[in-house]
């Protein structure tokens, strides 16, 4: 015997043959195949059609089957066990009662062959009287659906009367419509005739109007044509004797330029002079504050050293060696404090020298510059030159700026790629989303199925109980005529018997 508490889930061949489990399942609508376990594999080849569920789901879904096929073991069990304890139960009170209905053995026969059939009489009464009442509810049950049916049939004919009446109503407001329609439809096409005549008419007139005008306006183009190409001679010739002025002022500018930067340089050089000085008389007296500083912190330690004596007698020898490690850690740092002097003074000193070469090399190259103007050059060499420079001076910009325009391209492109990698994760944030709903409803929709399936079963299985109850109803009524008709022949035989007694 297999039974829900005994059966192997892993093994597909393992049939449960106990009744009650049996039993149980049927009530609760629930087949064998749902109670055995199932792979992922398995799993994934049952829900092929389902294209939500994906490998990042199937986990979740596994044990969310995995879950719902031990709830239903459970409840079963939990049934099987109701039920065991009901049939005890059961047992307990038909043994209770048999003991109440037993009584002790009477002298006669007679006495209860004559009980037997008072209970049989009162039995057959009390049915009786179930089957009139029984009878009485089906024929007012059947008065009141017959009365319901002709007060619908009544209700029916009278909507489609209406249904009908409105129906003709509205077939003659679509015929009356139709002619009015075509009516307004006549008298339209010969306004909109009568309308068009008319547009053409107007419209030949004013395509005549114009071609004069478009002819009137020829002529004024030509005209304004004429005085524009004067004009612009005029312009082009004061254009150039403005750049002649301009050429000439630029050139007188950058003379008083070259004269202004020689005067700065040699203001600067000054400038620079009188800083080195006052940078080197405050460094000296930076040097005497040190030493006076340095003789006064000598003297507050001697001064201290000989009150120290007098008080302190006995750490005399401590202290002097104290007093001896201070000092040379005073003249240490003093030796270092004036050996960094030194050496920043030099450094001021090179730095000097340096600005004063760089100065006397930019005065050469300015002379240098000067001497080649001041000889002699035609104005076309000057302008070679002039349009060189220029011409050198704007590729360099260019490529300033096309680095710049790099630069700037880069950083777009960068700011691009990092909103298109935050786009996707949103993208893929949604997605997830999308799946995480779809996987939800698909759940949902199979437990729905699942209850929806168990529901039917359960519905079969009370049919079955209905019919099995009327089968025993049937058999019970058999065996009350087959009981009848053996209490006929008993009282037949007691007739007899008595008859036979009164004759002799």
């Amino acid at each position: 015997m297999i039974s829900l508490i005994n059966f192997n889930p892993a093994d597909r061949y393992c049939y449960i043959d106990s009744p009650r489990s049996i039993q149980v399942m049927r009530q609760r609508g629930i087949a064998q195949n749902e109670l055995l376990c199932i792979n992922k594999d398995q799993l994934q080849a049952m829900m092929k059609k389902e294209k939500t569920l994906t490998n990042e789901n199937l986990d979740d879904f596994h044990k969310h089957f995995e879950y719902r096929r031990q709830q239903k073991v459970y409840t079963l069990i939990r049934d099987r066990e109701a039920l065991i304890e009901k049939e005890k139960r059961s047992k307990i009170e038909q043994s209770t009662c048999s003991m109440k209905l037993l009584r002790p053995a009477s002298s006669t026969t007679a006495s209860k062959f004559m009980d037997q059939v008072q209970k049989r009489k009162q039995m057959e009464e009390l049915r009786q009287r179930h089957l009139q009442e029984m009878m009485l509810k089906r024929e007012e049950q059947t008065q009141i659906r017959e009365e319901k049916l002709a007060l619908y049939e009544e209700k029916r004919k009278r909507i489609q009367e209406e249904r009908q009446r409105d129906f003709e109503e509205k077939q003659e407001n679509i015929a009356k419509q139709k002619r009015f329609k075509e009516l307004e439809e006549q008298r339209k096409n010969k306004q909109l005739q009568q309308v068009y005549f008319e547009r053409e008419q107007e419209r030949k007139i004013q395509l005549e109007f114009e071609e004069q005008q478009r002819k009137e306006e020829a002529a004024k183009r030509e005209q304004y044509q004429r005085d524009y190409k004067v004009q612009l001679e005029r312009e082009k010739r004061k254009k150039d004797k403005q750049k002649e002025l301009e050429y000439l002022m630029r050139k007188q500018e950058e003379e008083d330029q070259e004269l202004k930067r020689q005067m700065f340089f040699r203001q600067q050089q000054e400038s620079k002079k009188e800083v080195a000085q006052r940078r080197a008389q405050s460094a000296k007296e930076r040097q005497k504050e040190a030493q006076r500083t340095q003789i006064q912190g000598l003297k507050k330690l001697r001064e201290d050293f000989q009150k120290k004596e007098e008080k302190i007698a006995e750490k005399q020898y401590k202290f002097q060696e104290q007093q001896k490690e201070r000092q040379l850690s005073i003249e240490e740092k003093n030796r270092i404090k004036n050996q960094k002097i030194k050496n920043t003074a030099k450094q001021k000193e090179y730095d000097q020298e340096e600005i004063r070469r760089e100065f006397i090399e930019k005065e050469m190259d300015i002379q240098i510059r000067l001497q080649q103007r001041s000889q002699s050059k035609s104005k076309d060499q000057l302008m070679q030159e002039e349009a060189e420079r220029r011409a050198k001076h704007r590729e360099k910009v260019k490529k300033m700026n096309m680095l710049q325009l790099e630069e700037k391209r880069n950083i777009y492109l960068k700011k691009i790629d990092e909103q298109d990698e935050k786009i996707e994760r949103v993208k893929n944030e949604q997605e997830t989303m999308l799946q995480q709903q779809a996987y939800m409803k698909l759940k949902k929709r199979l437990d729905q199925q699942e209850a929806i399936k168990h529901q039917k079963q359960l519905e079969e299985y009370k049919r079955e109980q209905i019919r099995e109850k009327l089968r025993q109803v049937d058999m019970r009524m058999e065996q009350k005529k087959e009981e009848q008709r053996e209490l006929d022949r008993l009282r037949e035989q007691a007739n007899r018997v008595e008859m036979m007694g009164k004759k002799q």
